[in-house]
């Protein structure tokens, strides 16, 4: 997803919101990934029990967070009328032609390189937004934003050339990559990261380096080079970037809502009435709560949902339950495409 948003860098410096969320949102998210993947190698148990914790506590949830963006109300609602009632019967319609056509392996194997194509734009925009949160900076900085492309581009061609057969025991058609044109992706990749690195060792040295910025940068290198390099399993390495990018995801529109309430009408007047800042004016822990809590209920009614329907319309003929799981996954990516591509007032 591309984020264009500004920050009160009169308040925040270069942080996103403050300590507190810039932390868990650098630190955190990285961590519970890495963490949970390396626990789901451990055994075939434990991997089911992380594939469970991901998809009712995270993946489910961080889909209805994008739905928090268009549909907060009914201004909302009017505005992205397409998006909630026309888009999703188009995606049905050619998720439904992808399993005719190719089965669930077409469906599996279009669903990683989406994927794989998403978490990089997401991270593509929160490395924007960190570069504009830093009152030093003069532009985007054009070596980070190709450093972010260039690794899961060499990870998704490293994976073709391993020739994966199957992903969650289901097939998958990854399309054949020549190993000396991924292993020369990978010099470019590693090259570029070498001059960034030494880049921001003098921006450190000369007092002007953003470092939320660069720390945000290396966790994406440091998760898609786990994921897509260093873990062979395609599964279990999918599965690392998958917890990162759907905790980053529910943080960052959380943010994001946060934001918006602040620019409520009356809100700039009550702030300065009572003289709070942004963090107190929105209350963001108890704000937090009724977020989680309203992703994580309607995320669980949905998945069940979906999975209930699905079954009942197996007569079919057609793995129905992955066509309209798939189908909320993809109408999801294409939202988010529409949604954060520019600033736009009250959204």
């Amino acid at each position: 997803m591309n984020l264009h948003w500004s920050v009160d860098t009169a308040n925040h410096g270069p942080l996103l919101y403050g300590p507190w969320f810039d932390r868990l949102f650098l630190f955190g998210t990285v961590g519970i990934a890495l963490v949970l993947g390396a626990l789901a190698m451990i055994s075939p148990a434990m991997f089911l029990a992380v594939v469970l914790v991901d998809v009712w506590l995270f993946a489910s949830p961080h889909v209805i967070a994008t739905y928090t963006r268009i549909g907060f109300d009914k201004a909302h609602v009017k505005k992205h009328w397409f998006l909630i009632f026309g888009l999703p019967p188009i995606v049905l319609v050619g998720v439904t032609m992808v399993a005719l056509a190719y089965e669930l392996g077409g469906l599996f194997t279009l669903y990683f390189i989406a994927q794989t194509y998403h978490v990089t734009r997401q991270s593509f925009g929160i490395a924007r937004a960190y570069r504009r949160a830093d009152p030093q900076a003069t532009g985007p900085d054009r070596l980070s934003e190709s450093l972010i492309y260039l690794f899961p581009l060499w990870g998704l061609m490293h994976r073709c050339t391993t020739a994966p057969e199957f992903f969650y025991s289901y097939p998958i058609y990854l399309p054949a990559v020549d190993a000396a044109l991924a292993d020369a992706t990978g010099i470019v990749a590693v090259l570029a990261a070498a001059w960034w690195a030494y880049r921001q060792i003098r921006l450190a040295l000369a007092g002007r380096l953003n470092a939320r910025h660069s720390l945000f940068v290396a966790s994406h290198l440091l998760v898609i080079s786990v994921a897509y390099l260093w873990v062979t399993d395609i599964t279990s390495g999918w599965l690392v970037v998958n917890i990162w990018h759907n905790l980053q995801y529910l943080l960052f529109v959380w943010l994001q809502n946060v934001r918006r309430d602040a620019q409520r009408p009356g809100a700039a007047c009550e702030r300065s009435i009572h003289g709070q800042d942004l963090e107190r004016l929105t209350r963001p822990l108890r704000s937090a709560g009724k977020y989680l809590a309203l992703c994580l209920v309607v995320g669980a009614a949905m998945y069940q949902a979906l999975s209930v329907a699905g079954q009942q319309l197996v007569w079919l003929g057609l793995p129905t339950v992955f066509i309209l799981h798939f189908t909320v996954n993809f109408h999801h990516y294409l939202v988010d495409g529409v949604i954060w591509k520019r600033p736009k007032p009250g959204a």
